[in-house]
């Protein structure tokens, strides 16, 4: 490139960093001019408020059964699969007990064995005692023939007990649903081994699903049956509080922090979408209010542990202390010094002062 190409090209960038700076200067000195900052605004309206607190619940059933193995068998076959609609007295397992009605008849035969025992027992008792008359045998031997004589019947009472519970729980050879429902959990498949105390299967009734949250204990404290629920994922429904379990239960939370924490029920009218254990996000209305001055929460800002609000008066900004009433999500309850229908800054910028020139938006 020669000398004069590359002065032009120096003309050519200078003039126009010369006309960018000039742009500028222009509208600096139009901002500079009008003095406005511009701003967010909403008027200050009439309506309702509503305090709520916000938690996820989980769905769950009012009636549900989990049917527990009553010994040590096989697992034959499996008549039912999760999901399945079953009717109170249907067959969902069929299990091997050959095991434990073996485990019965040992016990059986124990006692009778016992049973001999004692009655040998017994005739020795009345033949030392008749002996004991005649002066052929000591009383001590009389006492040590009585005292064996209770030690067998106590052994035959503990063992018959010990038989009247293994007939009680002795399994029979199937596992019937205990109520109608669907089966929503299954715990074992053809094949396994079931465990005394082991869970088989759960039926549960899905006629009569409701919500179970956990609410912080302080939140608790200010709910109160038959107040109303909002369902977040399912707006529309009628959905209130219908019961407050009486006891606080500690949990850990996902940052590992111990908290105190009570269970509510809540019951709605429409069921339609509730997945069992499934979550739901919901609000919890403790107070409402309606036909107050509401402005936006975002409008109101503390100084000094007093809230205030920038109102909109001749094109400035007036800072104005106000008294917040009830506080809900996205409103503001103001009780004193704002009225309605004026027009109020909502997220207010940082170099906002009082009596600073607005450009309202």
């Amino acid at each position: 490139m020669t000398k004069g190409k590359m002065k032009k090209g120096r003309k050519k960038i200078l003039l126009i960093a010369v006309a960018l700076l000039a742009a500028l200067a222009a509208g600096a000195y139009g901002y500079t001019r009008s003095g406005a900052i511009p701003a967010d605004t909403a008027v200050a309206a009439r309506g309702a408020v509503a305090e709520t607190i916000e938690e996820t619940g989980v769905v769950a059933s009012r009636r549900v059964n989990v049917v527990l193995a009553k010994g040590n068998y096989d697992i034959l076959s499996v008549r039912c699969e999760t999901g399945d609609a079953v009717e109170a007295g249907a067959t969902l397992l069929i299990m091997d007990v050959a095991a434990a009605d073996s485990d019965v008849k040992s016990l059986e035969a124990q006692a009778a064995g016992l049973e001999a025992q004692l009655a040998q027992a017994r005739l020795n008792v009345s033949r030392l005692w008749a002996l004991y008359e005649s002066g052929a045998v000591s009383r001590s031997d009389c006492d040590t023939a009585e005292t064996a004589e209770k030690e067998l019947s106590s052994r035959l009472e503990a063992l018959r007990h010990t038989i009247r519970g293994a007939r009680d729980n002795a399994p029979e050879n199937r596992v019937e649903a205990p109520r109608s429902g669907v089966v929503t959990e299954l715990f074992v498949s053809e094949g396994d081994t079931a465990v005394m105390g082991a869970p088989l299967v759960e039926v549960s009734d899905m006629s009569e699903l409701y919500i179970r949250a956990g609410l912080l204990a302080d939140d608790a404290a200010k709910v109160r049956v038959g107040d109303a629920v909002l369902l977040t994922d399912l707006p529309g429904r009628a959905a209130r509080v219908t019961k407050i379990f009486p006891k606080v239960r500690e949990e850990i939370s996902e940052l590992g922090i111990a908290q105190k924490r009570v269970d509510v029920e809540i019951s709605a009218d429409d069921q339609e979408g509730f997945v069992l254990g499934g979550d739901v996000e919901l609000e919890i209305v403790i107070d409402e209010r309606n036909g107050v001055i509401t402005v936006p929460r975002k409008a109101v800002f503390s100084l000094n542990g007093e809230d205030f609000v920038y109102a909109v008066h001749e094109g400035r900004a007036a800072l104005r202390r106000v008294e917040v009433g009830l506080k809900g999500k996205d409103l503001y309850e103001i009780g004193a010094n704002l009225e309605e229908g004026e027009r109020v800054i909502v997220s207010p910028d940082g170099a906002l002062e009082d009596g600073s020139r607005v450009a309202a938006e």
